[in-house]
């Protein structure tokens, strides 16, 4: 089962994503539904049978996603999620499913990971995101020109 704070730690590192779901949606940030249902995906995923090469198949995960374009950051090319989008996933809800953490260090932790994706953002980008976008309308636009 997955509880709340596994949800906040997906929240708090993929708060940004900008996703088209099918042909049909529009490009939009990850609803809570979403959240909840990666997350769901995903702890599958983590327990589901290996390939014969020893790696996850991620099968609920694999599925939930095969439509969905994803921009994950500003400044880069939406596309896919790939098995290293999956591994990540499973990175960022581990701790909280091995160790049972406190909501406290769940909080630190998803700040840390929050920090860190931020200084992978180039500062140009940033104030350009910034300036354009105060509602997401530069992310939108650029998926919709991409697909």
């Amino acid at each position: 089962m997955v509880n709340d704070i596994v949800v906040s730690v997906l929240k708090s590192a993929l708060g940004r994503w900008v996703c088209k779901k099918d042909m049909s949606s529009h490009p939009s940030l990850l609803s809570e539904p979403d959240l909840y249902a990666l997350a769901v995906a995903t702890q599958a995923g983590m327990l589901s049978s290996s390939s014969l090469e020893g790696e996850p198949e991620w099968g609920n995960l694999r599925e939930l996603t095969k439509d969905w374009i994803v921009q994950q950051k500003p400044g880069v090319a939406p596309g896919p999620l790939q098995f290293n989008d999956f591994e990540h996933l499973a990175a960022l809800i581990s701790p909280v499913l091995s160790k049972g953490l406190a909501p406290q260090s769940v909080s630190e932790l998803a700040v840390s990971q929050h920090e860190l994706s931020q200084d992978d953002i180039q500062p140009q980008v940033v104030d350009r995101w910034v300036r354009e976008a105060p509602e997401l309308a530069f992310a939108r636009e650029h998926l919709e020109r991409c697909l």
